[in-house]
């Protein structure tokens, strides 16, 4: 998702930014699921005047309908992947 932020970004100083974002450590293995699982909710989020968090319904209704049990420390790790998207896609609009 940053790559495609970081190729779009046409002013260098906002490139270089979007470079120093991208320089990080890589995603472990152990975690790709929850990484996986926090896109697809993010693809089917409600669309209003402003970013809303992905609801526990939602998420209920996720691993329902998948068929994936979540405990409540990956359940807490989609919601701080939320935060992190909506507070970076607040800044983004400023």
């Amino acid at each position: 998702m940053l790559e495609g932020l970081r190729d779009r970004a046409r002013d260098p100083a906002r490139r270089a930014e979007r470079e120093a974002d991208l320089a990080c450590p890589p995603l472990p293995d152990e975690l790709a699921y929850i990484w996986n699982m926090f896109l697809r909710l993010n693809a089917r989020r409600s669309a209003g005047f402003s970013l809303e968090p992905i609801s526990f319904s939602e998420i209920e209704s996720f691993t329902r309908l998948s068929g994936l049990r979540l405990s409540p420390f990956e359940v807490r790790l989609i919601e701080d992947l939320d935060n992190l998207f909506r507070a970076v896609h607040l800044t983004e609009k400023s």
